[in-house]
């Protein structure tokens, strides 16, 4: 399982740090990625809400804030095909 650090960055910068980190993670074969973003004020947990919600092949896994394990943490599962199919299209 990858995990994706926003915390202490900016809006915009945790943006294209999101995108490009599950990318990545897509494009490995990952299965899970865990997003830290903190607790504050909620608008980075939020923002990556949003993105998961736009994104066909992601899924919210831990979406209720009272069965999370970190609060400063939002689960998500990508619905991609297998790490194996994907390295073959690499080659």
């Amino acid at each position: 399982m990858r995990t994706i650090y926003i915390r202490k960055l900016r809006f915009e910068e945790a943006r294209t740090k999101l995108e490009r980190e599950i990318h990545d993670a897509f494009m490995d074969g990952e299965t899970y990625v865990e997003i830290l973003h903190g607790i504050g004020e909620g608008i980075l947990r939020q923002m990556a809400i949003d993105y998961v919600a736009t994104c066909g092949f992601l899924k919210l896994v831990e979406s209720d804030p009272m069965f999370r394990k970190n609060p400063g943490a939002t689960l998500v599962e990508i619905l991609a095909p297998s790490k194996e199919y994907i390295n073959r299209l690499k080659v």
